[in-house]
């Protein structure tokens, strides 16, 4: 006690004269938390730690330094994952504090990370609970998209705002509405999975989002089937782009009016005038589904005290209005805590969305898609 009480007097005395001696830095720096944040994505995802968030948060935490190690499209995750793992084992420290990566819910499911709760992180009580449980509240959702509906302001001027609306669009606007193959991309994905889950008796629509059930999978053989009804009515009588992108291409050019997009990649097109400013998002009621991009602090990290304090900050308005500015993405809070301006300026998406279908379901349903309505 009596060591750290001349360290402070040192350090006081040394802030007030504006003289540091050798001595007197060597002691600032013991008092430094170096947190080590792995993060993987691309080069969006890292100019929004490095240039945005982090310089941020160290200029109000001069106690604090955030070592941002990033990962180009998670080249290294997995090696990154077995090193945690190894570590945990071994009770070790891995040398990663926080994880904004896609390994968290895999790391989650496995119990590696750290259990969030209120106590240390008060904002948590900001996101939807069913968020937290997807990781078993080893997660922590700080941003997020969804599939929402593009459509051509100048060609359509009452868009369908559900999905029997769209579907009966479709049919009476033939060749002007296509979504990608649902193995290369999300935006498709979810519009084939919205349409499927549509046809499912209700009492297993939940079961498909948490089970991992083959007999499950008799029940989309009617969404199946109204999907491949669509098919004449497709652009071009079935064509299916490959990707995201293809299909914001054809909305680009004229090609079709109305499309399921990711909601961040349809507002960057937007932003960088990729797409015309008559292309219009909403979300439909019940809306497609979405996902959020999860954090999580490393079960054996020496630093969990100043990781939570960090991830709490991370769900202020503050934190999250550059979020949503940078990334054009979802909050990871529910939009009634973002600041009134910014769900003004969103209000077409600013809606929660649906929860996806286990993951167990995807390869399966790519592949029944692909039997039945290609």
């Amino acid at each position: 006690m009596k060591r750290r009480n001349i360290t402070n007097i040192a350090l006081t005395a040394a802030m007030v004269t504006g003289i540091l001696t050798s001595a007197s830095v060597a002691m600032a720096k013991t008092s430094m938390t170096t947190l080590t944040l792995y993060t993987d994505g691309d080069v969006n995802v890292q100019a929004l730690w490095e240039q945005d968030l982090v310089p941020v948060y160290e200029k109000t935490h001069p106690n604090i330094k955030i070592n941002v190690v990033f990962d180009a499209h998670g080249t290294d995750s997995g090696v990154i994952q077995d090193k945690i793992v190894a570590a945990e084992k071994a009770h070790k420290n891995s040398g990663y504090d926080i994880l904004d990566s896609g390994i968290v819910p895999t790391l989650a499911t496995a119990n590696m990370l750290q259990k969030l709760n209120k106590r240390e992180i008060p904002n948590i009580s900001r996101i939807s609970p069913a968020l937290l449980k997807q990781t078993q509240y080893e997660g922590l959702p700080y941003r997020g998209s969804s599939v929402v509906l593009a459509y051509n302001s100048a060609d359509v001027k009452n868009p369908p705002k559900t999905l029997n609306a769209l579907l009966t669009w479709i049919k009476a606007n033939p060749g002007k509405f296509t979504y990608n193959t649902p193995s290369s991309g999300g935006s498709g994905g979810n519009f084939v999975m919205a349409v499927v889950n549509s046809k499912v008796p209700k009492r297993d629509q939940a079961e498909l989002v948490t089970s991992s059930s083959k007999a499950l999978e008799k029940t989309w053989t009617t969404g199946l089937n109204l999907l491949k009804s669509l098919g004449p009515d497709i652009y071009r009588k079935g064509f299916y782009p490959n990707g995201n992108t293809g299909t914001l291409n054809l909305l680009a050019n004229g090609s079709i009016w109305v499309a399921p997009v990711w909601s961040d990649m349809a507002l960057s097109a937007l932003q960088d005038k990729q797409l015309p400013s008559s292309i219009k998002l909403l979300q439909l009621t019940p809306p497609f589904a979405g996902g959020p991009a999860d954090m999580g602090v490393v079960k054996n990290s020496p630093n969990k005290k100043a990781a939570d304090a960090f991830l709490n900050w991370l769900l202020t308005p503050q934190a999250q209005t550059i979020v949503i500015d940078k990334m054009n993405g979802y909050p990871g809070i529910e939009w009634k805590y973002v600041p009134k301006s910014v769900r003004e300026k969103y209000a077409s998406i600013a809606k929660s969305y649906a929860t996806g279908w286990s993951s167990f379901y995807g390869a399966d349903l790519n592949q029944a898609w692909q039997n039945t309505v290609a």
